[in-house]
């Protein structure tokens, strides 16, 4: 499940964590490139050895852009959205591709929204306070931010 809300860390009152739905992991994401490149091979070397010598080179083209997708996939593997409500503050920790940034905000100022880019793109979770704005929840499924989005709500609201 890529939303928990987990038991908070003893100085928080609420914490919930949002990260992306990884079915492979990286070492297991890796076996299934080398099959797919041993596949790709044991097709295009009998057929390079029988004279159909331009397969190779359209065959290592093909390795070498599934291996471009399979490490941008590998960098976005480990995004995480962290809210943590400590008293009257706010804490967001996003982490992007490697960088982790911070946010704090007031608690009685951020607000929750579900902002609609329009009827082709999808809807995206935002936290405002002021001219402050953060995105969250980039990482899950549009039909799960508005429910996030009404959790979050809840958990600013109460004391």
């Amino acid at each position: 499940m890529p939303v928990t809300v987990s038991l908070p860390p003893a100085h928080a009152a609420f914490c919930v964590v949002a990260r992306r739905n990884n079915s492979l992991a990286s070492r297991q994401r890796w076996a299934v490139y080398g099959a797919f490149a041993a596949g790709s091979l044991a097709l295009a070397f009998p057929l390079a050895a029988a004279g159909v010598w331009p397969v190779l080179p359209y065959s290592a083209l093909e390795l070498a852009c599934l291996a471009v997708a399979f490490v941008l996939v590998e960098r976005r593997s480990s995004d995480v959205d962290r809210l943590a409500v400590v008293g009257d503050r706010v804490v967001v920790e996003q982490e992007r591709a490697g960088r982790a940034t911070r946010r704090e905000f007031q608690r009685e100022w951020l607000r929750v929204e579900v902002d609609e880019r329009g009827w082709t793109r999808e809807p995206r979770l935002v936290l405002r306070s002021g001219r402050d704005e953060v995105p969250f929840g980039d990482t899950l499924a549009a039909c799960e931010r508005a429910g996030l989005a009404r959790t979050i709500r809840k958990a600013l609201r109460t004391r």
